[in-house]
């Protein structure tokens, strides 16, 4: 079995080979359970189950004793925005926790558990703060709002050398502009799958967001 850090280190690599963080955020836990399995078959690495879920943690307990073999498909736990959160995402068996908000508490667990941690922020002070008290990623959300591509741009002219993933609510065919503002990965929920959208339908929108993720929008064209 794997341990903790080469877990966390695995998630890095994950996320760099594809870019995308799946998020499921629904009112129906079985919903959820058909949202996280259809990402996970589809190439998402990272899959994001939220607390706003009904019975996250134990969805996630789910999901991890279904897996055939250690991921990836790596299964974590989105806002997190408590240290109690924190420790039920760890005692779940999270791989990586996502937060909306800067906490050093939750940052703490996190570190003592040995997770990959993505932090949301949105100013300066915020993003810096997220990076000080331990993120691996900086989930700059939330986008949309307050400018988009144009707003994340800006922010790194002085923030560059900080890994941003954005998030907040945009489309599929939007992440290449993201990912041209600087962005090296990318939150996505619903656009993923698509309202009413069938299976093969949902693979291949998926599969158009990895690509779009990696920077390879263009091979398309050749």
């Amino acid at each position: 079995m794997a341990t903790t850090l080469q877990i966390r280190d695995s998630v890095a690599l994950s996320l760099r080979r594809a870019p995308i963080i799946g998020v499921v955020r629904t009112a129906s836990r079985d919903d959820a359970a058909a949202q996280a399995r259809a990402l996970a078959a589809s190439g998402v690495e990272l899959v994001e189950i939220t607390f706003t879920v009904p019975g996250a943690s134990g969805l996630v307990r789910e999901l991890l004793a279904g897996r055939s073999s250690e991921g990836p498909p790596w299964f974590g736990m989105g806002t997190v925005t408590t240290a109690a959160r924190a420790r039920e995402a760890v005692a779940a068996g999270a791989e990586f926790i996502v937060t909306p908000n800067v906490s050093a508490e939750v940052a703490r667990e996190a570190r003592q558990a040995g997770l990959f941690l993505v932090m949301g922020a949105l100013t300066p002070t915020e993003i810096v703060a997220a990076v000080e008290v331990g993120a691996d990623l900086v989930k700059v959300y939330p986008l949309p709002p307050v400018g988009g591509p144009a707003y994340l741009s800006v922010i790194r002219g002085p923030l560059g050398d900080l890994p941003m993933l954005a998030a907040g609510g945009f489309g599929v065919e939007e992440i290449a502009a993201y990912r041209q503002a600087g962005a090296i990965a990318f939150g996505l929920a619903a656009p993923l799958l698509g309202v009413g959208s069938g299976e093969a339908e949902a693979r291949q929108r998926i599969q158009r967001a990895i690509t779009l993720a990696r920077g390879a929008q263009s091979e398309e064209k050749r």
